[in-house]
Formats: structure tokens, sequence, C-alpha cells
């Protein structure tokens, strides 16, 4: 579990992160929605520490209960693997690249043991991407890559994952089978933080919504908890969402206007 408390970040100078309070559960899927600009990936920037050295950034994170600010590095990459928007086309091929996932774990040979390729293969088929794993980064599409990420954060094995947009460049098939599989991770009790601008998808799949605007959280809960009044997300995000029958629909929500 991750607990926040009073976090802030500032660029330039002015505040563009400002959460009171907010639990990201194990086991629980947790989609952090909002516009563009809203803070989202600073947030889970934040989460990592990757931006605590800057001016005017403080609060408090605890992982596990132990405070994110008395962590090495290497401690933190054991408990929460973290997956960015946009990822360089390194020049490895997918087997390589997913090893990296274990890397926390290895001492200075950076060989891998037995469980290690277990879990690099097992991260791989997750992902359906073992039959590209002798590919070049640079010679699959951008789905693919994008996959081939997620199978690096999924081989790390840390009991929180954080994801900023992780469908990014997928086509449908393939957004709805990486939707699968994180929601078979959270069923193994993995908890799973995800960034995301898609309402219908974000509060049909996720266990717990949380809405971003000007760098703060101002709803959260339940899909349905969070559209119970009925206006907060059309303020935020400028569109509505209405919830529909159709027991064979993908998604359990409708965009309205």
């Amino acid at each position: 579990m991750i607990e926040i408390e009073n976090l802030r970040a500032a660029y330039n100078g002015k505040n563009i992160l400002n959460v009171e309070k907010l639990s990201l559960e194990d086991g629980k899927i947790t989609a952090i929605v909002g516009l563009n600009g809203s803070g989202k990936s600073t947030l889970l920037k934040s989460l990592l520490g990757m931006k605590r050295g800057e001016r005017g950034n403080s609060g408090r994170v605890l992982i596990d209960g132990k405070n994110l600010s008395s962590l090495s590095h290497k401690e933190r990459a054991r408990l929460v693997g973290y997956l960015p928007q946009i990822n360089q086309n390194a020049n490895l091929d997918v087997y390589t690249l997913v090893c990296h996932g274990r890397f926390p774990y290895l001492g200075y040979s950076k060989i891998l043991g037995e469980n290690d390729r277990l879990l690099v293969e097992n991260a791989l088929r997750l992902t359906d991407m073992w039959e590209k794993k002798d590919k070049n980064l640079g010679e699959i599409s951008g789905g693919e890559r994008q996959r081939a990420y997620l199978a690096m954060v999924i081989a790390q094995d840390t009991k929180m994952i954080l994801l900023d947009e992780p469908a990014t460049y997928m086509d449908i098939k393939h957004q709805i089978e990486v939707l699968d599989v994180l929601s078979r991770l959270a069923q193994s009790g993995k908890g799973i933080v995800l960034t995301s601008h898609d309402l219908p998808q974000s509060f049909s799949i996720c266990d717990k919504v949380c809405l971003m605007q000007e760098g703060k959280i101002v709803a959260q809960g339940r899909g349905e908890e969070v559209l119970s009044d009925g206006e907060t997300v059309r303020s935020v995000m400028g569109v509505g969402l209405k919830k529909i029958s159709d027991s064979d629909s993908i998604y359990q929500y409708n965009l309205v206007r």
C-alpha cells in the first residue's frame, strides 16, 4: 500500500501538485483521471521520489509503512514498479529489455538465476510478447514496444505497479488484453495505479477512481460514488458519463454531452 499525506510539488516556482491525503491499496486497480496538464504524471513521479529534490516539493509518502525518503533507489525498485508514458527506443532485443526488470534483485554481475528467467518468461507471455522476444525494439510497432516495457515492469515483481497511460499506442484489441492482464495482477494481490483520460474505460475496470484537476484530487472512490453527484465528472472533464444496461458491452459507461 502507498499512503500519501500533504504531497506538494512545484515547477518554476508554481505549485503543480497538492494532494492532502490518498491511499493506493494492494489488490486494487486505481485510476488517476484528469485532463492533460492536471498533474497525473507529476503525482506518479512524486510517489517515486523523482521530484523530491526540487524546490517547493514536500510531503510524506509511505510504501508498506516505510517512508519513501528513507529508502535507497534499489529498495524502492523492489517495492514499486513504474512505467512512464514515453519509452525510449533502446537498441535492445525485447528479452534483454524485460530482463532489466530483475536488476534491483541482482548483484554486480547482473547474472539472472532460474527464478529470474522464469519471471521474465511469465511476464512476456502475459503481455503476448513471448514470440517477439528476439526482436529488436526498433523492429516492432509502438504498441508492441509499450507491451515490452510493461513486461519489464511486471518482471520486476513489485507489490505496487505505477503506469502512466499504459495503453498508449495500442489498438483496442491489445488495450483490452492489457487491462485483463492488469486485472489478473490485481487479483493476485498487486496494487495497480494507472493514469488515464479514458473515462468509460477507467470507470468500468478500476476499483477506485481519483479525479484530478489543477494538481488536486477533487473526488475519489468507486466509480458509482464519484458519479453520485452527477456534475463532478462533467465539471472536471467537460463531459459526463452514463451507465449502460447492455450486458454484452465491454465497458459499463458511455460518454454523454
